[in-house]
């Protein structure tokens, strides 16, 4: 693939106070892959009938974890996974550090870059590995990204986006597209990579791990989401259970609470750092991946989402309010605001907060819009369904003006799934059916007793 590189070079550059900082801007980006015709356009708008049905029913409840991995830094050419991994431990430094700003390269999608011809496999391997049943249960599968896309679309907001959908078995797979696997996020500055480099620990049964993935499911707008998002790190508990309700304040039940019990008895048994490596092999030709088990499993109440901003923002934004729709969708409940005097970090300017409750009342406040999203996820899903002359795949493309372009997928944008893990997934809708209705045979009456 040709790409386009604009000038880049290092240069001094002098700030409003007289101190000189190095500057390197590279910005390196690709052409944008195709687009297919257009198959459907649906404004904004057209949301509002269908969001009605969807008012009670347009929050987040009974939201547990399923598993989890870490990506593992591998100098060999096979992309590795460690499940079911641990997130980074904050580990706060106790005298203040000025900090070098950010530099390198990043990839704007690490699924993408560490496993780009099916980015969302991984994530699938291991949660059906936690759950063979998932496949009948679910009915969309997307990541922090592609949900975050969304609902910035049904809040107006005005920034562009391409998803690859596709049908498989009776779930809708939620697929975020760049222009290339590897683009890099350009103009990168501050210190959102050296502050938690600098404060986070990659405990010693996941060293070598680059990055940590976790994936939930939760119910909402009736539907049942399974989500995969990365999490900065985690804080340290002492006897603290894995709450009952989610986020959203909603107490699950008994019954609804078995899932989550189930999972982690299944990942406490992984606990040792590496006990065995299987490999899920994709077709001739593609990547393989490797799946090691090790690590621990965490809580989700333990997780949290950390930014770092300048000293002279403090009490002009409310860095927290803004970053609400991300925690609420990722379901994190910890949030970490370091402030900087220019790169300079005191232990005093650094917040730790509990952001259950203005969660919850975020969720509250934002009904009708949440109403909407729930409304276009299922809109989404009939359309792929419906869509059988398009092989059940499609792609969803916002360019502005507050509409979505569904259009049709070309050979370029691949499969979501391997052959072999689609099969796996198909396989385990039709198992979980065919024993529901030997469950549901078997429990029936005898039509002689009703007489």
């Amino acid at each position: 693939m040709s790409s386009s590189r604009s000038t880049a070079a290092w240069y001094d550059t002098r700030n409003k106070r007289g101190l000189y900082r190095r500057v390197e801007n590279p910005v390196v980006s690709s052409p944008p892959p195709p687009l297919g015709d257009i198959l459907l356009i649906m404004q904004l708008g057209d949301l509002g009938g269908r969001a009605k049905e969807f008012g009670e029913t347009a929050k987040i409840v009974h939201a547990r974890t399923v598993t989890s991995y870490n990506w593992m830094n591998k100098t060999a050419s096979v992309p590795t996974i460690l499940v079911p991994g641990k997130p980074p431990l904050w580990t706060p430094q106790s005298v203040p550090s000025r900090l070098n700003e950010d530099s390198g390269s990043y990839f704007r999608d690490k699924n993408a870059a560490r496993y780009p011809k099916h980015p969302m496999e991984p994530m699938v391997v291991v949660s059906l590995d936690a759950d063979p049943t998932i496949p009948s249960e679910v009915d969309i599968v997307a990541c922090g990204s592609t949900l975050g896309n969304l609902l910035r679309f049904v809040r107006g907001e005005d920034k562009p986006f391409r998803i690859l959908a596709y049908k498989v078995g009776n779930s809708v797979f939620l697929v975020r597209r760049e222009n290339s696997p590897t683009e890099l996020i350009p103009g990168v500055r501050g210190f959102g990579h050296a502050f938690p480099e600098a404060n986070t620990t990659w405990e010693r049964e996941v060293k070598g791990s680059a990055s940590y993935q976790r994936v939930i499911r939760y119910t909402f707008g009736g539907m049942e989401l399974l989500v995969r998002f990365e999490a900065d790190g985690y804080i340290k508990e002492k006897n603290v259970p894995e709450p009952a309700a989610s986020a959203s304040g909603d107490t699950a039940t008994e019954e609804e609470k078995a899932p989550l019990a189930s999972v982690d008895d299944l990942v406490s048994s992984l606990l040792t750092t590496t006990v065995s490596t299987a490999d899920t092999s994709n077709p001739p030709g593609s990547n393989t991946l490797q799946v090691k088990h090790g690590g621990s499993t965490v809580s989700q109440s333990s997780l949290f989402d950390l930014k770092t901003r300048s000293i002279y923002t403090r009490g002009k934004r409310d860095i927290l309010a803004e970053e609400l729709p991300r925690l609420w969708l990722r379901q994190i409940p910890n949030f970490i605001l370091a402030y900087h005097t220019q790169g300079l970090f005191m232990t005093q300017d650094t917040e730790i907060k509990d952001a259950r409750e203005e969660m919850k009342k975020w969720e509250h406040e934002h009904a009708a819009k949440l109403a909407k999203l729930a409304a276009l996820l299922s809109w989404i899903k009939d359309v792929v369904v419906e869509n059988s002359d398009a092989g059940g795949k499609v792609e969803i493309c916002y360019s502005g003006g507050l509409k979505l372009e569904v259009r049709r997928q070309l050979e370029d944008a691949g499969e979501v799934l391997s052959a072999k893990v689609r099969e796996r997934w198909e396989e385990g809708l039709q198992r979980t059916v065919e024993s529901k209705e030997k469950e549901s045979y078997e429990t029936e009456p005898d039509a002689r007793e009703m007489e």
